[in-house]
């Protein structure tokens, strides 16, 4: 450790990496693991430049350490968590926005980009970034890029491997690499960074994509009955060729918890809210939103509510952006699970969660992207209390076992990391984990890189150790 620690010291500067116990605790787990889960690094580093980046990761290969890349902690599924200890390279200060280039519709941005951030930048300039992941004023883009973050405006516009452009990575040599647009090529490698977790990279700066930002945009609520209800809703819209910007609901649980926050109120017969967002040229939009209000009144909306402006659509979108601050005041733990299934089985899926939830004694709220059938399913616990992380645990492998004999993925945008591992092979087969594995194997031999995440066994050395080198400083 001595020796570990001063070689890091040596790149990053003493100031700027942390080895004690009491500072190493805040980074022994991210949002899964704030409920419970605690897994101490060895040191933390916070390194300033790629350059930096790169000479952690050559000392840390240099003592066979793991590196665990770390952004704001935001995710839920330990991707973030040194299960294994080592060395986590949090990229916080690397958090410039390095240049905007309006007429080829790209923004360069280093890892440590707060998501919000660039979509301010974008919108400057006319410009729109459309991944919006709920966490967006927390969350950066490198976290981005290893879940593949999406967001309520997926439907209509794609997830964040669609706008990586370019990106400048350390590989787990220590090697600095450059893929994707401006690089002149490596355009496989960049196509395997997005959902790889920091398990194959440690991706420093993105190039990425814009689009003009829309000139219209309306927002439309409508409460139904029931989830079904809701959910034929959707179906509706679609019958009618329609492709919104976003379809968000939120399930009856999630309005009593967001009404008890006092942010909005819901009448006692209301099972379900759908917020649908249209948007593009003023006269589109004002078609479509027609359409999709009467699609909606077909479907049995109990109200249906169209902004008049954006300060209007701004209070529609007010029950959905505040799901999670209602949650936490409902109860100070949760387990949020997001999944994905054919749209038209949501309502069965989010009937399921009900029973899963009676029969392991936990409450649980859903909301979600209704429109791309992904579902954010909460079991709320209170961590103090003796059973509640593994009741909650109990009700989350249910979900997955249901999901899957739905044909459904495990995951949608928060990443596989290590606690939904068990259920990765049934997903996608076991050949499909070989493959996973050998081209983990291609890339980082030694198995250094953020080990025991999204591949469901670790791979084994297959090349000899190294020879001690010396590490030069970074410059």
């Amino acid at each position: 450790m001595p020796r570990l620690l001063r070689d890091l010291a040596h790149q990053v500067g003493e100031a700027h990496v942390l080895a004690r116990p009491a500072d190493l605790a805040a980074y022994a787990f991210d949002a899964f693991g704030a409920s419970g889960e605690r897994h101490l690094p060895d040191a933390v580093v916070f390194p300033a430049t790629t350059e930096e980046v790169a000479g952690v990761v050559q000392v840390c290969a240099h003592h066979g350490v793991p590196v665990v890349p770390r952004g704001a902690g935001t995710g839920y599924a330990g991707g973030a968590i040194p299960t294994q200890g080592g060395v986590v390279v949090n990229l916080v200060r690397m958090n410039r926005i390095l240049g905007v280039e309006p007429d080829a519709q790209r923004i360069h941005v280093e890892a440590g980009a707060i998501t919000a951030h660039v979509h301010h930048r974008a919108l400057a300039h006319g410009l729109y970034y459309p991944p919006d992941p709920g966490s967006s004023s927390t969350c950066t883009i490198g976290g981005n890029i290893a879940c593949n973050a999406a967001g309520p405006h997926a439907l209509r516009y794609g997830v964040t491997a669609d706008y990586l452009a370019g990106a400048t990575c350390v590989l787990a040599d220590g090697r600095i690499a450059s893929v994707g647009e401006g690089a002149g090529g490596g355009e496989d490698l960049l196509r395997l960074l997005p959902q790889s977790e920091g398990t194959l990279a440690i991706v420093t700066e993105a190039l990425l994509r814009l689009v003009p930002a829309p000139p219209a945009r309306t927002t439309i609520a409508a409460l139904f009955a029931d989830m079904q209800s809701a959910s034929d809703a959707v179906a509706a819209i679609a019958a009618a060729k329609l492709v919104p910007a976003a379809i968000e609901f939120l399930d009856r649980a999630a309005m009593l918890a967001v009404a008890r926050t006092g942010v909005a109120a819901f009448p006692d017969d209301a099972g379900a809210l759908l917020i649908v967002e249209v948007e593009g040229e003023p006269a589109s939009v004002e078609s479509d939103a027609g359409a999709v209000h009467t699609a909606l009144g077909n479907a049995r909306a109990l109200r249906v509510e169209t902004a008049v402006d954006a300060a209007d659509a701004k209070r529609l979108w007010t029950a959905r952006k505040a799901i999670s601050a209602a949650v936490a005041a409902v109860m100070i733990g949760k387990v949020n699970e997001d999944v994905v299934v054919p749209r038209d089985r949501i309502a069965e899926l989010v009937a399921h969660t009900e029973v899963l939830g009676e029969e392991h004694e936990v409450p649980v709220v859903n909301f979600g992207h209704l429109g791309d059938g992904n579902l954010h399913a909460t079991f709320l616990i209170d961590p103090r209390r003796r059973g509640d992380r593994e009741r909650a645990d109990a009700a989350a492998a249910g979900l997955f076992e249901m999901v899957l004999d739905m044909g459904g993925s495990i995951t949608g945008e928060h990443g596989v990391g290590y606690t939904k591992l068990p259920y990765l092979e049934r997903q996608i087969g076991r050949a499909g984990v070989d493959l996973m594995a050998r081209i983990k194997a291609a890339l980082d031999p030694r198995g250094l890189l953020n080990p025991g995440k999204k591949i469901p066994q670790p791979v084994a050395a297959t090349t000899p150790e190294p020879e001690p080198v010396e590490v030069a400083a970074a410059h």
